[in-house]
């Protein structure tokens, strides 16, 4: 029998499916507060892939909008802007996006089009990065960053009565390579709208952990503008409320209640290990792979190690370049799981070779079969010592074995 299934690996959940990040909102929320008076608090989003970074924003874009309450039950009114960067992004084009997307932004709201009425032909009329602007026409990016200040400051001004100021979000700001210029685009643009007096205009940057030191080589000081908010996994309790909340919506749409055992919901928590998108995946795998409206231990076992199956589907979303056809015999597979039992640690081939049973020669094969794909990186300055890229790769190495077991 075909059934809505309420859990979205990949995507983006809507701000009821939200669980956890109290602590983290709390900050945003003071953020949010400080501009709407006048002290623009600019931040800095970031974590590890898959860790729910896109939808922590997609929830607070919400608030600062005000479709949703804070968790103080106030109500935000400011007008938000929303890119994504790309891999080719070069400065100029960062530049135009925002210039884009506020005009978009602008266009389709008519409370704002009427507070700028006497401002219109002003806002609306782009010299220099309009729709006139082409990615091969050398354009002059200071005049570029300037006409957007301009536009921004005259805005910000304009709505002051009806909206409390505008957040500019710049996600997937760890794509582009240093020399976008994103560390001197934050720095510039903060620096001229506090200049002209623009002080209830805020900037929001989001991106995995790398996009710090990318920003720093752009601009040293751009890193001190910001207020930075590490994602971390979410707790045990969170990770099952995520699940919880699922089915209650399932339960909605279907008019038929799927249960869950405290066995089932005990396993998808600990073999997350709080990675967002490991339990959306881990939770929509096993609510399809479920015949009987009951998800208990084998559903969920059965789900994550079948073809096709959650872990699969994880591998081929986050992890495909990491571990190829050659990496997925059970040797290889062994030597990366004793690696991930000692992460964030360091571990050395003898060690591998005693903690996993298997012969000397297949470690070493295993071992540059996998620094060659980028599996496993070798500890700077220190022979013989090697870790894994990241740890929510370690997360998915461990759920084969645990799975089984």
């Amino acid at each position: 029998m075909a059934k809505y299934n309420p859990f979205r690996p990949g995507s983006i959940i809507h701000p009821g499916m939200f669980a956890g990040r109290g602590g983290e909102l709390m900050v945003m929320e003071r953020a949010l507060y400080q501009t709407s008076n006048g002290n623009p608090t600019h931040f800095l989003i970031h974590g590890e892939r898959g860790i729910g970074k896109s939808s922590f924003l997609f929830l607070f874009n919400h608030i600062a909008r005000g479709h949703v309450e804070s968790l103080e039950n106030k109500k935000y009114t400011f007008l938000t802007i929303n890119i994504e960067l790309e891999p080719n992004d070069d400065y100029a084009e960062i530049v135009a996006k925002v210039a884009r997307e506020l005009q978009r932004e602008l266009d389709r709201d008519q409370a704002v089009k009427k507070l700028l009425k006497e401002l219109w032909d002003f806002v609306s009329n782009w010299r220099v990065l309009g729709v006139e602007y082409k990615r091969d026409s050398n354009p002059p990016v200071k005049a570029m960053l300037e006409e957007l200040g301009d536009k921004l400051v005259a805005i910000a001004s304009a709505i002051s009565q009806e909206r409390q100021g505008i957040y500019i979000f710049i996600d997937e700001a760890d794509k582009p390579p240093v020399e976008a210029g994103l560390g001197e685009f934050v720095k510039m643009l903060t620096e001229r709208l506090t200049k002209r007096g623009a002080n209830n205009v805020g900037l929001g940057i989001i991106g995995i952990s790398n996009v710090i030191p990318k920003m720093k080589e752009s601009h040293e000081s751009s890193i001190r503008i910001l207020t930075p908010i590490q994602l971390e996994p979410l707790l045990a309790d969170d990770r099952k409320e995520v699940v919880r909340r699922g089915l209650t919506e399932a339960m909605k749409k279907n008019s038929f209640d799927v249960t869950i055992t405290e066995g089932a919901i005990e396993l998808i928590a600990d073999l997350s290990e709080g990675y967002p998108h490991f339990i959306q995946q881990y939770a929509h795998s096993s609510f399809d792979h479920d015949s009987d409206n009951k998800i208990d231990v084998t559903d969920v076992k059965d789900a994550l190690l079948k073809e096709n199956g959650a872990l699969q589907l994880l591998g081929q979303r986050y992890f495909e370049n990491m571990y190829t056809d050659e990496l997925r015999s059970d040797d290889y597979r062994t030597v990366l799981q004793v690696i991930a039992r000692h992460m964030p640690g360091y571990v050395s081939p003898g060690q591998i070779t005693t903690e996993s049973g298997l012969k000397r020669h297949t470690v070493n094969n295993a071992l540059a079969a996998c620094k060659k794909r980028g599996s496993v990186i070798p500890r700077s300055g220190h022979v013989g010592q090697y870790c894994l890229p990241s740890r929510s790769f370690a997360v998915w190495i461990q759920a084969f074995k645990i799975a089984k077991e």
